[in-house]
């Protein structure tokens, strides 16, 4: 369905929407403008309006759709607990049951794009890197929450275990769609819970409720 020209800013999300969709399908650099544009039903002209090179939509989508992603789906919800811990478990635990199955072999779209294009494009490294660098101070902004609040141990580190979550919430996906098999998920869910219960002073129940 066409997008009505005379909304400037729904027509900017429409594209970046249709770009981050054909981008997680096929990779950054297996996708063409007019291949957006011909999913998008905006005129080539429409495009080069909003975004100068296909480049400029891709980091657009990092520094808008990725972002926004993983703060709506790892960082946010943790604000409704008590116990981080206790959040950062359930948060976990319903993005893998919630992760659909066509997106099993597609892995995590930050990932992907750090993957293909971090090494061949430093404004696309920069920018995938203040992503990651959120995601990491976000989390470990409520492991600290935890800490002082008497759900972690003293003697955690929280920076050193931020690293650690952020890089098992991503890895999850990227191991999962390497051997095409859910069951990882559960391996690794348990893995992190076994973790954070030794970190922990007071045990973390498996509850995925919010």
């Amino acid at each position: 369905m066409a997008v009505r020209k005379r909304d400037p800013e729904k027509t900017r999300t429409h594209l970046l929407q249709v770009g981050f969709q054909e981008i997680y399908q096929n990779g950054f650099q297996g996708v063409s403008v007019d291949q957006i544009v011909g999913k998008s039903s905006v005129t080539k002209g429409a495009f080069f309006h909003y975004f100068p090179t296909k480049s400029d939509l891709g980091y657009a989508i990092v520094d808008e759709f990725l972002r926004e992603m993983i703060l709506e789906r790892w960082i946010r919800p943790l604000a409704a607990y008590p116990n981080p811990v206790q959040g950062i478990l359930n948060r976990f635990k319903k993005n893998i049951v919630a992760w659909p199955e066509e997106n099993l072999i597609r892995g995590c779209p930050l990932n992907n794009l750090s993957q293909e294009m971090s090494a061949v494009d430093p404004v696309f490294r920069e920018k995938l890197q203040v992503v990651m660098n959120l995601w990491i101070d976000e989390t470990e902004k409520y492991l600290k929450k935890a800490k002082t609040d008497g759900y972690l141990k003293k003697t955690v580190q929280t920076k050193q275990l931020a690293q650690f979550i952020v890089t098992l919430q991503e890895g999850t996906y990227a191991m999962a769609k390497t051997l095409g098999d859910r069951k990882v998920f559960d391996s690794l869910y348990g893995s992190l819970r076994a973790h954070l219960e030794i970190l922990s002073s007071s045990p973390t129940r498996d509850d995925v409720r919010e």
